[in-house]
């Protein structure tokens, strides 16, 4: 006879119900820049998914209530928001670390899918235009790992020498010499080091004219005794959100070969 004290997990359905919502909550919270830590559950009448949420990142505040939480009770924002959608939550403020977070609890995977769906709703211009430029740098080969948020704009720093000479290309910069032979990832030498500085130069007009609006590209190459760990890298710049989807448009359909100036300083 089965033990009724030993708890019985869930189902296959239920958990792979549970475990496809969980998914895309961190999916949504992650591209939304509200960092959040969804938690499966395992047993039948537990919550199908506990998420924990900190407090002290501007980006909650503002997926929230687009201002200042009130400190009488730092949960009725997002209590409010979650009920005016539907979504059969518990919301209730824990201590985390120093400081507090928010305990949300969703009864079913449903009303956690619904939850991702609310905050990629509530996701801010300059993230959902992070997430085109990375679509777009991703379809042509090039990293997006370094392609970042920060006050409201799409900074896109350090991107690997190879993979600039790439989107320099794939924007219509025009051929130049100097980067026709060298490699310039995995050695070091003066001249290697003066490329780097041009590229970034002239990878700044193409960009500049891709999203209407000046990217001061930066070169930052490497020296002697780190050119072994790491390559040369070019930080393109910080873009307004307009900047960013104009250049992942660019970058998507290549029109004619821009005026970029001079092909060498």
């Amino acid at each position: 006879m089965p033990n009724a004290d030993v708890d019985v997990p869930l189902d296959d359905n239920a958990h792979q119900e549970c475990q496809t919502a969980l998914r895309a909550l961190e999916r949504a919270f992650r591209d939304s820049g509200v960092h959040a830590m969804p938690k499966l559950g395992t047993l039948p009448g537990s919550p199908a998914v506990t998420v924990t949420i900190p407090l002290n990142e501007p980006d909650v505040q503002r997926f929230l209530s687009g201002g200042t939480l009130p400190s009488v009770d730092a949960a009725a924002p997002l209590r409010h928001l979650l009920e005016q959608y539907g979504i059969d939550t518990r919301v209730a403020v824990v201590e985390f670390g120093p400081g507090t977070a928010l305990n949300v609890t969703l009864a079913t995977g449903d009303d956690a899918v619904r939850l991702a769906a609310l905050i990629i709703e509530h996701r801010s211009d300059a993230h959902s235009a992070a997430l085109r430029l990375k679509a777009a740098f991703s379809k042509i080969g090039i990293s997006e790992e370094h392609i970042f948020v920060a006050d409201g704009t799409v900074l896109v720093g350090n991107v690997d020498v190879q993979d600039a000479l790439t989107l320099y290309t794939v924007l219509g910069g025009g051929f130049n010499e100097e980067f026709a032979e060298p490699d310039l990832d995995d050695r070091w030498d003066p001249q290697g080091w003066r490329n780097v500085e041009t590229l970034a130069e002239l990878l700044s007009h193409v960009v500049s004219k891709a999203s209407g609006g000046l990217l001061a590209s930066t070169p930052n190459p490497a020296c002697q005794g780190c050119i072994s760990s790491r390559p040369h890298r070019i930080t393109i710049g910080r873009a307004s959100p307009q900047q960013a989807l104009l250049l992942a448009e660019s970058i998507a359909t290549p029109g004619a070969p821009p005026d970029v100036g001079p092909t060498a300083v």
